[in-house]
């Protein structure tokens, strides 16, 4: 299976998983007050689409660890995670759209009410995530992961150094912390967790410079693509220290041309 395949069936799965969790939360609301009703399905609204690169590669994690049980909750969780985060983004950033549709804020009046019950809902969608993954042995690896992507947000905000920015707030957050989580769920040693970290770290800036790329934040989009292309292959030659497996090397060769080389 190459790349792009396995992240598109692994991603229908956690699509299911995710809209599994949040209408069960949804019938725990109704039970409490009815008035949260338009709210929860509003943040559930909100979790839909996206690629769930960051719930399939808690999986990739699990997988190359060689874990044996099912552990899509843990990358469901992840990705309701990512929905609650964008939530707090589109306020911090002022984004009246996401995914092609008003984000949080502005469907809920864009206004005082609108920008307070967004944050709620972020919050909610934290701490549901965290309820999760706390009870298992990955749980203080996640709240690290959130606290370097918190840092990276504070420095971005202070026009702090940009490669740091990238290492904290998408590196670590949505390559590097996946992909280690799952490992340790699997029961991974610590060779293993470091490489999965340096692995996700340089490709993970990789994935940032193609973002920005593809945002047209670059002054110089020919320079910025061989920058990419360059923390690719840093991240490549860790591959021996990862995994000796033929099948899974090629499909995270290919994960790695696709991040880099990805259209949107």
């Amino acid at each position: 299976m190459d790349f792009e395949k396995y992240l598109k069936t692994t991603a229908k799965k956690l699509d299911r998983e995710v809209e599994k969790i949040l209408k069960e939360q949804l019938e725990k609301a109704e039970k409490t007050d009815k008035k949260l009703v338009p709210l929860l399905q509003a943040f559930a609204k909100t979790c839909q689409g996206g690629k769930r690169i960051r719930g399939v590669l808690v999986i990739l994690g699990y997988e190359i660890a060689r874990g044996k049980e099912e552990i899509i909750k843990i990358g469901a969780a992840y990705e309701i995670m990512h929905g609650a985060i964008l939530i707090h983004d589109d306020i911090i950033d002022q984004s009246i759209t996401r995914r092609n549709r008003s984000s949080l804020y502005q469907t809920l009046g864009g206004n005082h009410y609108g920008i307070s019950q967004a944050i709620s809902l972020g919050d909610y969608g934290f701490f549901l995530a965290f309820k999760i993954i706390a009870d298992t042995k990955a749980g203080g690896l996640f709240s690290q992961v959130m606290m370097e992507t918190a840092f990276g947000q504070m420095l971005e905000l202070k026009k702090a150094n940009p490669l740091l920015v990238m290492k904290l707030k998408t590196a670590c957050y949505t390559i590097a912390g996946p992909m280690q989580i799952g490992a340790v769920l699997a029961g991974a040693g610590v060779k293993l967790i470091r490489a999965l970290g340096e692995f996700g770290e340089n490709l993970g800036i990789a994935y940032q410079i193609k973002d920005d790329i593809l945002d047209g934040d670059v002054k110089s989009p020919e320079k910025a693509k061989e920058q990419a292309g360059e923390y690719k292959n840093k991240a490549m030659k860790v591959l021996p220290e990862i995994t000796k497996d033929k099948n899974m090397s090629k499909l995270l060769e290919q994960m790695g041309e696709y991040l880099v080389r990805r259209t949107k």
